[in-house]
């Protein structure tokens, strides 16, 4: 037996019984060890096939990274399914297209082409095609989807109060009323049924309405996947827990999550699926994993702390054995700008001793916060990269060579012919023309494609615009015949020559676009030597399913990231900004119990990305949405005050030197008679008092001072007396 490395808890769970297993993972404790050694546990210690092994992760690169693990075992991970619940589920529905309305070749339509078709139906319907209201409309569409997918056989006559109140809120944006809203809804679905497409959202939803109708299709998947196990159960929501359910039956099934890491009710998880699956499978063996391998015990404290306060949680408590460790900091700043100053002169005092940019992250509740930050990087010269900006196959070039791509797989896809007949060179197809063709493809019930196939169907159309459209099916044609006969590599570069990309990008002065083809070209040789028999439908697949996290870029620069954009990763150093009242927790949270639970979760999150240290920092002052207030301290920045070092002694010169960002200050003595002068002081410096350490000068009337400490709080001072120390 090949186990390794496991702890006494973790073994346990390794080799739980057949039958439904629950393990309850902290932050940190090893989980994905877990997970890969159960599959090597289920291979051969219990005589499991490969190929019945069902292994559904939250990532493509926590999939990829599982499957890794397991070929070093030599365990024949080739034979077993190891991807995301996404791509499981497209995997089921290119098997099942035709129970669908839909041909093996489908396109997978990303929120940028859902959002288009939307905007197209919505400005049919009415005036405003505004991305408020379009947005509100994909939002709810998705909900629906996910929560309630029953619901979208009949809109009209369903009684669900979720899909109600979903089609209320929709309905107050829009000037179509809930009947209006109702047929954009339906219109929307037969438009990708036309394109022969679905959306992110439809892969689920056709899944669990084919194994909800169809009993001998989810009887022949149940048969084939004997042994099913799921990661992150906590970021589940119900459209997913119900695939899970029905496709384990009463089987073997293995699930580990965390609900105190369930921070995606915003996009329907559902953080009490783990509280669910405990009574759906009432006699299920229940694991907990506490010890943490990534952060220090202070941390630790600070985390365990927070997430003790919410309710209806599986309790854990993290430890540790690393040995060692530096408190977690906490500073109030005077204002964004010195935040920032201030995590400058920590990165740089930190990267003196031996650390890389890579090391630091700086996570934010919302990524407003993030200008001040970036504005102090630039005059650092710190690299730094905001995490969950545009990803690279959300460039438009890169968008617009994938598009012909899907158009030679799936011809009826109109989406990716409209963004591709002008692209990348002009062809002169104006609007009139497009919207002429569109017209024409309803009204004869085929693809764009296949209208302009035949001169006959374009005698409304001009002759000049006739004759462009005959060169572009030309083309089409050229390009499919070449894909048939290509391998995926070698096609996509004879494509990229034939269209001319790039000359057609370093014409026009645009190298940087032409540097994104050839770097797209290079991905997909690296992607097709990974997968040697791979088709140019799976390929796009793979491209279409790719998280924010997939896509994420090696390298050498500090992350600058929201919180939600980062589970999962970890870095040696964490600055959490931001640290104030109605910004974390938001203001919205604290109406609201759940959201004030889901809050805490978010800041075990935070705190738990990091390995080494953590700072959590405040401003005092902070410009923001239009105007500049006086904030208050987190409710989390104020709790974790317990955890720190006491008020040290007075300001000695090693005290000054122990804190990087008072090193390059210059520092101006107060004499301490009864007479000095108190002229000195200004609102906004920064001093030290010789027992409650650094503070920030919020006021100044006659002698008195209003000082906010950073170990003790707002004081008031008289200057002449106080002992202190103006810090420049």
């Amino acid at each position: 037996m090949k186990l390794q490395n496991l702890n006494q808890a973790q073994l346990a769970a390794v080799q739980a019984p057949m039958g439904a297993t629950m393990v309850l993972a902290g932050a940190g404790t090893g989980k994905t060890r877990v997970l890969t050694n159960r599959i090597l546990y289920l291979v051969e210690e219990c005589g499991v096939h490969p190929s019945e092994i069902l292994a559904i992760t939250f990532t493509n690169k926590a999939a990829n990274e599982m499957k890794k693990r397991l070929y070093e075992f030599e365990c024949h991970a080739e034979y077993m399914h190891i991807s995301t619940i996404h791509s499981f589920c497209a995997f089921v529905l290119r098997r099942e297209a035709e129970r669908i309305g839909r041909s093996r070749s489908f396109s997978i339509y990303d929120e940028e082409e859902k959002k288009s078709v939307l905007k197209r139906l919505v400005r049919e319907s009415c005036d405003d095609s505004s991305s408020g209201i379009v947005d509100k409309i994909a939002d709810g569409i998705s909900n629906i989807k996910n929560n309630a997918p029953e619901a979208m056989v009949s809109l009209a006559q369903n009684a669900d109060v979720c899909v109600q109140s979903e089609l209320d809120s929709m309905s107050k944006v829009t000037e179509l009323g809930e009947g209006g809203v109702i047929k954009i809804i339906e219109e929307y679905n037969a438009r990708l049924k036309g394109n022969n497409a679905v959306d992110f959202d439809d892969l689920l939803y056709f899944v669990h309405t084919l194994f909800k109708n169809y009993p001998e299709v989810l009887a022949q998947y149940r048969e084939r996947y004997r042994h099913v196990l799921i990661d992150e159960f906590q970021d589940t929501n119900r459209v997913q827990y119900e695939i899970f359910r029905m496709l384990a039956g009463d089987g073997d099934i293995f699930v580990v999550g965390d609900d105190d890491q369930s921070i995606y009710s915003w996009r329907g998880a559902d953080a009490y699926n783990l509280m669910k699956f405990s009574k759906d499978y009432p006699n299920c063996s229940v694991y907990k994993l506490q010890q943490n391998y990534r952060s220090t015990q202070a941390i630790l404290d600070v985390a365990n702390d927070i997430i003790a306060q919410n309710d209806n949680r599986f309790e854990k408590t993290l430890f540790t054995e690393r040995k060692g460790g530096v408190k977690v900091q906490t500073f109030s700043a005077y204002n964004e700008q010195d935040e920032a100053y201030f995590v400058c002169e920590q990165i740089q005092g930190l990267l003196a001793r031996g650390a890389t940019y890579k090391d630091f992250a700086l996570l934010m509740r919302i990524n407003a916060l993030s200008f001040s930050f970036e504005q102090q990087f630039r005059r650092y010269n710190i690299p730094y990269k905001v995490f969950g900006g545009f990803k690279f196959f959300e460039r438009k070039e890169i968008k617009d060579a994938v598009a012909y791509l899907r158009l030679v797989v799936n011809p009826y896809d109109n989406e990716a012919f409209m963004r591709v007949i002008n692209v990348p060179a002009r062809r002169g197809i104006g609007d009139a023309t497009l919207s002429a063709l569109r017209n024409l493809s309803a009204e004869y019930g085929l693809p764009v494609i296949d209208v302009i196939s035949d001169e006959r169907n374009l005698e409304s159309i001009s002759g000049a615009a006739r004759k462009k459209l005959a060169a572009f099916y030309a083309l089409y044609v050229e390009l499919v015949q070449a894909s048939e006969n290509m391998r995926v590599a070698d096609f996509v570069h004879f494509m990229l020559e034939k269209l001319r990309f790039r000359e057609t990008y370093m014409q026009a002065d645009e190298e940087e676009r032409a540097l994104n083809i050839d770097a797209f070209e290079q991905s997909v040789i690296v992607f097709a030597r990974e997968n040697p028999d791979v088709s140019l439908s799976e390929y796009l697949q793979s491209v279409s399913l790719l998280s924010d996290a997939d896509q994420a870029e090696d390298g050498n620069y500090v992350t600058i990231a929201t919180i939600h954009a980062v589970k999962g990763l970890e870095f040696k150093t964490v600055f959490i900004v931001g640290m104030e009242e109605g910004i974390f927790p938001s203001t919205r949270s604290t109406y609201s119990k759940e959201r004030m639970q889901e809050e805490r979760r978010l800041m075990y999150v935070a705190a738990t990305r990091a390995e080494d240290r953590l700072y959590l920092t405040r401003a005092i002052s902070r410009f923001l949405w239009g105007q500049r207030k006086e904030t208050f301290a987190s409710r989390y920045f104020t709790q974790v005050q317990k955890f720190l070092q006491p008020p040290k002694p007075p300001a000695t010169e090693w005290q000054l030197q122990d804190n990087a960002y008072l090193d390059k200050l210059e520092r101006t003595p107060a004499s301490h008679d009864g007479k000095k002068d108190v002229s000195a002081f200004k609102v906004g410096q920064v001093v030290m008092h010789q027992s409650f350490g650094r503070g920030i000068i919020l006021n100044l009337k006659g002698d008195d001072a209003q000082i906010f400490f950073d170990n003790a709080g707002k004081k008031t001072l008289n200057l002449r007396f106080a002992p202190m120390t103006i810090v420049k």
